[in-house]
């Protein structure tokens, strides 16, 4: 893409970046964000921005590992500031909105290499005959995607009514979206061989295409790992909540039934149980 011109590098990079954040809202569970006038204008504005600043990066990195690397740490700090996520939000918005635009992107682009008999990225950046259908396949298929996280509310997280604060939780989290990426990398540099390179051989074009399905797999199983961690913390946190209101209640009645010295007690055990978790 850094043989385009910066409009027509805009027109193609400037959807690209508000699907990135529509995707990773709806499937982080903060959908509820694209409600707001005020948030949309803050996201075409980081959008803008961010398709503003990758046009500059690409005059000076030269690997696409280093460019996607520095424009997800831009993104992530752009989201904090002016959306004002709070970090482990940004981070998983980011990291999967990347994922499944990875996700979309590589099997429409190999279908359309045969199709459009593309042979490198000159030839497709340069030729609009084939950059115009190819663009426009893809949209099409990340609009689609969009459609049926929103409509059947298909996320890994729920970040609107979360409330868990145990750090095991976050570190857990930490650990599976830096493997998701690391496999997301792995995953661009594969595509890239067999996207752009016809020289390489047949038993290798295959051997690409099925560590490609391999790490996809992979990354999508880690994706439902990070769902279930979520989903036995937030349980986790429910019970304790429980557990919280009927030790509350049963000192109420203590107190009610005036034995204050076994509310006393009670109070003393609740306290250190809420010290211990």
């Amino acid at each position: 893409m850094d043989k385009l011109s910066f409009i027509s590098f805009m027109s193609i990079s400037f959807p690209e970046q508000i699907i990135v954040f529509i995707l990773g809202t709806l499937f982080i569970g903060k959908k509820s964000i694209l409600k707001s006038l005020v948030n949309i204008v803050k996201v075409v504005f980081i959008s803008l921005l961010m398709s503003a600043l990758n046009y500059i990066i690409r005059k000076y990195l030269n690997y696409e590992l280093e460019i996607t690397i520095f424009s997800m740490l831009l993104f992530t700090l752009l989201l904090i500031f002016v959306l004002k996520y709070r970090f482990y939000e940004a981070i998983s918005l980011s990291v999967f909105g990347f994922l499944l635009i990875l996700i979309i992107e590589i099997p429409m682009s190999l279908l359309l290499k045969n199709l459009l008999e593309i042979t490198s990225p000159a030839d497709l950046y340069n030729n609009y005959s084939k950059l115009v259908p190819w663009v426009f396949s893809v949209r099409f298929m990340q609009i689609i995607t969009i459609i049926l996280l929103y409509k059947f509310d298909i996320k890994v997280f729920d970040m609107e009514n979360s409330n868990i604060k145990k750090k095991e939780f976050y570190i857990q989290i930490a650990v599976y979206l830096i493997s998701i990426l690391s496999l997301a990398f792995l995953t661009i540099i594969m595509a890239k061989v067999l996207i752009f390179n016809d020289n390489i051989s047949e038993s290798s074009n295959n051997l690409l295409r099925m560590n490609i399905c391999i790490t996809l797999f992979i990354t999508a199983t880690l994706t439902v790992a990070v769902r279930d961690t979520y989903s036995y913390y937030k349980n986790k946190n429910v019970l304790n909540n429980n557990e919280l209101i009927q030790n509350i209640d049963l000192i109420y009645d203590m107190i009610t039934q005036k034995n204050y010295r076994e509310a006393k007690e009670a109070l003393q055990n609740l306290k250190s149980h809420i010290n211990k978790n």
